[in-house]
């Protein structure tokens, strides 16, 4: 079912449902898009679990993060030219220039990880703990990725990889809205970064579909075409308690993308 559509922010239109009636085209497309993803998955990962071991990490973290950059782009691009995705991530240009930066999108899908993370140059994610030792995700090990296990000692680590000028993309909701609402911002994002001394920039995400969102598989079939357009907020750095700053950036999502707080 397409996502329900929200007024549009001020100053923006909202985007056009996916309602294109081109239905076997585009379901060879998506399929065939599918294949290419796990292919790309599954080769880079078995490739990169080995090297994760063999280089060193001054050497394999920034070499990983390059090429998952440069296999996100690659992904979207084939998505767009195949015309089940439409894509308006100009804004997103400037993000090409950050260093030691954490960067805070809303997250309405998986799809938001390569929407971001393809215009942001060394890049390193939190991702969930047990992941890497997934075969097939071997790439987030050598790029140097931080499992969510232990909370202090990810605080540590994110902090010291913005002090070394790497950028971290972390979703202050910490796992995808249900019901295209802002979720609550867990304050940990904002303690790395008052730890590391690092801005937030925040990122506004906005799509027309639910398609991988929380409860939808990746195989499902949506409508299309699907719409993803994103922007940037205003740069701020955290003063205060960390669960203020989470609090009230999080009515600022709301008021900026037109959504309400769950």
């Amino acid at each position: 079912m397409p996502r329900p559509q929200p007024t549009a922010p001020p100053g923006l239109l909202p985007l056009p449902p996916p309602d294109r009636p081109r239905w076997l085209q585009d379901t060879l497309a998506f399929y065939g898009v599918l294949a290419v993803l796990g292919g790309c998955f599954l080769g880079w990962g078995l490739l990169a679990l080995p090297l994760s071991y063999l280089l060193p990490a001054r050497t394999g973290r920034p070499f990983g993060r390059r090429v998952i950059g440069a296999g996100f782009r690659f992904l979207l691009r084939l998505m767009e030219r195949t015309g089940i995705v439409r894509l308006d991530l100009s804004a997103l240009e400037p993000l090409q220039q950050a260093r030691g930066v954490v960067v805070a999108p809303n997250h309405l899908s998986m799809i938001d990880v390569l929407l971001v993370a393809s215009h942001l140059p060394d890049a390193v994610c939190i991702m969930k703990a047990g992941l890497e030792r997934n075969p097939a995700l071997g790439g987030g090990l050598l790029a140097g990725y931080i499992p969510n296990d232990v909370g202090l000692p990810v605080i540590r680590r994110a902090a010291e990889e913005l002090r070394n000028g790497a950028n971290l993309l972390v979703f202050p909701e910490g796992t995808r809205s249900p019901d295209d609402r802002i979720g609550p911002f867990h304050p940990g994002f904002a303690l790395i970064a008052r730890r590391a001394g690092a801005p937030v920039q925040p990122v506004f995400i906005e799509s027309n579909t639910g398609y991988l969102g929380k409860g939808w598989p990746i195989w499902r079939r949506p409508d299309f075409p699907l719409h993803y357009r994103a922007r940037l907020g205003e740069r701020v750095t955290v003063q205060g308690p960390a669960e203020a700053f989470a609090k009230t950036l999080r009515q600022q999502y709301a008021a900026a993308l037109g959504k309400t707080l769950r």
